[in-house]
């Protein structure tokens, strides 16, 4: 309940936009974007199955004006770190009827190569509670999983390309001691 009054006040606050953030360009017509649905188990599966690297998880909405400004810096941190054993994840809080309308055009738009979900818990608290129970569910939202699963950054809001990269790097480093 607390996420859909969450997303109430954020649409209320930013309003809506169809507009894509940004033009389609030749590259990204090469682009195809790969959502899917994600529930509780599903969630549990991403950050259990690792295969021994960092997760970074990005949760973001297209009618988020605050996400739409970030997701560049989102897809220079994933290219950046592809190579480098770290997982960048994002996981759409649209509607599951809007991955063909909004979500994959988004992604495409953005040439966002790496994994993207649409959340389908059976309700927002169930989501919110399994990704962080001290999350608020305000969007953007970041949270950086090490290598054996756990917890180990939380950004809420906003974040830019040096941001993802510390959370990135604190985690590497204590991953490390």
């Amino acid at each position: 309940m607390k996420f859909l009054l969450v997303f109430s006040i954020l649409f209320l606050v930013y309003g809506c936009s169809d507009q894509d953030a940004g033009e389609t360009t030749p590259e990204s017509e090469s682009i195809n974007p790969r959502v899917g649905l994600i529930d509780e188990a599903g969630f549990q599966n991403l950050v259990a199955d690792r295969e021994g690297k960092i997760l970074l998880i990005n949760v973001w909405a297209t009618w988020c004006i605050p996400c739409r400004e970030e997701f560049p810096e989102l897809v220079k941190i994933a290219n950046e770190y592809h190579q480098q054993n770290v997982n960048v994840v994002g996981i759409s809080a649209d509607f599951p009827d809007e991955i063909e309308s909004k979500v994959e055009p988004f992604l495409k738009s953005q040439n966002a190569g790496f994994k993207n979900y649409v959340e389908n818990f059976e309700d927002d608290e169930a989501f919110i509670n399994s990704v962080n129970p001290e999350w608020s569910g305000a969007l953007p939202a970041t949270f950086v999983y090490d290598r054996d699963g756990v917890l180990r950054q939380s950004h809420f809001g906003q974040n830019d390309l040096d941001g993802f990269r510390k959370m990135i790097e604190q985690v590497r480093q204590a991953d490390v001691e």
